[in-house]
């Protein structure tokens, strides 16, 4: 069966600002998981924080300039929250 293309909405406000940071990069879905050899899907369901997967949280940082998938997340945490008030 195909793939679909479709991707889960941000289940928390970390993934949105981490979709947020790619666009504005211009930088999809695509692009990552091709980058990191995974689907659309399994990338969307990383950024959403319903899965774990090391290469693809290694890429994220590195496409957006973070040393570290954890240095990213906690830059996530403190934007969404600074939004969020």
């Amino acid at each position: 069966m195909p793939e679909s293309k479709t991707f889960e909405k941000p289940v928390s406000p970390e993934g949105c600002w981490i979709k947020y940071r790619l666009a504005l990069r211009g930088i999809k879905l695509d692009d990552v998981a091709k980058k990191a050899h995974r689907t659309v899907a399994t990338v969307s369901r990383v950024i959403c924080g319903t899965r774990k997967s090391a290469k693809v949280e290694a890429v994220l940082a590195e496409m957006l300039d973070y040393p570290s998938w954890e240095s990213l997340w906690a830059a996530a945490f403190v934007n969404a929250e600074r939004k969020a008030v």
